[in-house]
């Protein structure tokens, strides 16, 4: 809504993560709150402290629902009253409600990153065989999004947890186990070569890559083949370097925004209880393109 339109009933809403010059979500929100007239004004809360601002925002400032993003998801879960299912399972949410009984949380990554792989390969979760999916990270993103790739079925595959953080890592790999029994294992960036003919998708959730950041890689060279789709969940430059590798091999690219348009669809109706149509959808679609190939 326009700015001049605000009143004391307009709804505020808004994101919270550090940090947030790269974020799109307003721009996706506030066009939404203006094609559906829906009194509701989104706002960027960039903060170092997160858990003061999320205790008191409802209290003070009637913030009605937040996102979630890097590296506060953990963070927002804990802070909840009341979780969904993913979020209990990984103790990470990306989204927040606040009522007067208290903070639910809730978790659509996974969502998002389902149907933007769908988009991808529309096949990929009706196929019971086919190689093993590798995911890069394992913070609140990749938690999300493993627990809902399982969920979907992903038939005889394995994922693969790979990253830095071996600690972490081995942490996810044991939840997702818990799920499926033997379906997860933890492998060390360098032993992931090992691997490689075996991954059918590899999905990115690092902020490696992400603007503002060193244009870095931290796979081994020449990891990626054609036969492989590659899904980075860094959107913003539009094409990262992960990007641009796995295209120049031939693979098929999923772009990141698709998981930002997906989860933030699922998040627009937890905030509204409006559920935007493949009209509307294509609409963010275009905005979100537009915004990204203009910077």
């Amino acid at each position: 809504m326009a700015l001049t339109n605000i009143n004391y009933k307009t709804k505020i809403f808004g994101i919270i993560g550090n940090p947030l010059s790269h974020t799109l979500s307003p721009h996706i929100h506030n066009g939404l709150f203006n094609v559906y007239n829906y009194d509701g004004i989104y706002l960027a809360f960039e903060k170092e402290n997160p858990e003061e601002f999320i205790k008191n925002c409802y209290k003070l400032f009637e913030v009605r629902g937040l996102s979630v993003t890097i590296p506060y998801k953990e963070v927002a879960y804990r802070l909840s009253s009341q979780q969904d299912n993913v979020s209990n399972y990984m103790q990470a949410s990306n989204t927040l409600l606040f009522h007067d009984d208290g903070v639910f949380a809730y978790n659509t990554d996974g969502y998002g990153a389902v149907q933007a792989i769908i988009k991808g390969n529309k096949h990929f979760f009706s196929t019971n065989q086919g190689g093993d999916i590798l995911i890069l990270g394992s913070g609140g993103s990749a938690k999300g999004i493993s627990y809902a790739l399982l969920k979907e079925g992903i038939g005889n595959r394995k994922v693969l947890i790979s990253g830095r953080n071996s600690e972490t890592g081995v942490d996810l790999q044991n939840k997702l186990n818990s799920i499926q029994n033997g379906v997860s294992q933890f492998v060390s960036l360098t032993d992931v070569q090992n691997h490689k003919n075996d991954i059918e998708l590899i999905i990115n959730t690092t902020p490696v890559g992400m603007a503002g950041r060193p244009r870095t890689y931290i796979l081994p060279s020449n990891f990626i083949t054609k036969k492989q789709m590659v899904f980075d969940i860094v959107y913003n430059p539009i094409r990262t370097e992960l990007a641009e590798i796995a295209s120049k091999a031939g693979a098929v690219v999923v772009p990141g925004y698709e998981m930002l348009i997906y989860q933030a669809m699922r998040q627009f109706f937890l905030f509204t209880g409006i559920n935007p149509d493949k009209a509307k959808v294509s609409k963010v679609r275009k905005w979100v393109e537009i915004k990204l190939e203009g910077k």
